[in-house]
């Protein structure tokens, strides 16, 4: 999963906006629209059209003027600045209702992400199917995650258990982890770590949804 030399990194400012680019330009493909500008994006994505022009200038010349950008060249070329040109293999640890629910849902090849490895404590499902992978002990974690060439490591356990999880997939040589535990695991400033709060997004919600009764 390493980038060439000539391609230009993502700052971490500008990727949110890039990953809801290409959330908004995926449904528009979906939907057999062709072509679009700069302003018709903006309404959709609620970002100005100002920003987008700039976001993708980074990136090279996009689209033409009166015309707007070629929706399927611009997904593609979305696709490559994220790095989606070879597959990112994904392990994941805890398989409850949450880490069952990643592993079995099919919308994720699509995206060039794929589960490799799963992993849990309880002896009732190791060796099982889930989803297109087999359910390991977690002792064999390591072996696992270095054999199957994992990338990604996902937390989906308990907040007790979520820093021993977040060391062991350091252990093995994980440098990406998400984490959905209610927690905030320790980690080296190397290693990047995306934390997913359900409870905290709905709470949210229910704040705003006070706010505007």
């Amino acid at each position: 999963m390493n980038r060439s030399s000539n391609e230009k990194k993502v700052s971490d400012v500008v990727l949110p906006r890039i990953l809801h680019y290409l959330r908004v330009i995926q449904q528009l493909a979906r939907s057999n629209m062709t072509t679009i500008s700069s302003e018709e994006l903006s309404k959709i994505a609620n970002i100005s059209a100002f920003q987008i022009r700039k976001d993708l200038a980074n990136f090279g010349k996009f689209g033409q003027p009166g015309t707007g950008y070629d929706v399927s060249n611009l997904k593609r070329y979305l696709l490559d600045v994220i790095g989606t040109k070879e597959m990112c293999n994904i392990g994941l640890v805890g398989v409850g209702n949450l880490g069952s629910a990643l592993l079995n849902y099919k919308g994720f090849d699509e995206e060039g992400l794929q589960f490799v490895a799963a992993f849990d404590k309880e002896e009732s499902k190791i060796g099982k199917l889930c989803g297109n992978v087999i359910v390991e002990h977690i002792n064999n974690l390591k072996e696992s995650v270095q054999k199957n060439n994992v990338h990604i490591g996902i937390i989906a356990v308990s907040a007790n258990n979520a820093q021993m999880v977040a060391d062991k997939l350091i252990e093995a040589g994980i440098f990406s982890i998400l984490n959905f535990a209610p927690t905030i695991v320790s980690t080296p400033k190397e290693i990047t770590v995306r934390d997913v709060d359900l409870s905290n997004e709905l709470k949210a919600l229910r704040y705003f949804t006070a706010v505007n009764k």
